[in-house]
């Protein structure tokens, strides 16, 4: 299934992307999509996986009198990453709570069908 249009919009919005296909093309964020089986949660964490992985080669640097640190991009990727990573998962706990088996109930003895023959072990002399 593929996404609709807002859907594309609200997804690139999510990413922190722009609609121009510089980070992901369309056909990439329906490829995640599907591979989250149609989890919108679960899509947003996978496209934040796929950009902490090309921002592993992020590294700092100084050149002259300018520094710059552009490990601060992976850092704050790897922060959202783990927030939309307990987003899908809370998200997906609760699909997978609706199939619940129901418990048996506990057949008790009432004090009517219970009889000495039945648990000998009560017979003692408060019984008689």
């Amino acid at each position: 299934m593929s996404l609709s249009t807002d859907q594309l919009t609200d997804l690139q919005g999510d990413l922190g992307i722009t609609a121009d296909e510089a980070v992901f093309t369309d056909d990439e964020l329906n490829r995640l999509y599907a591979r989250a089986d149609s989890d919108y949660n679960t899509a947003v964490y996978l496209g934040y996986r796929q950009l902490l992985a090309d921002a592993n080669k992020f590294f700092d640097y100084t050149v002259g009198q300018a520094s710059v640190k552009r490990s601060q991009v992976r850092e704050h990727l790897f922060a959202m990453l783990k927030f939309w990573q307990e987003e899908a998962r809370v998200a997906g706990d609760q699909v997978r709570m609706v199939g619940l088996n129901q418990v048996p109930t506990l057949h008790k003895d009432r004090p009517g069908s219970v009889s000495r023959r039945t648990q000998p072990w009560k017979d003692w002399d408060g019984w008689r």
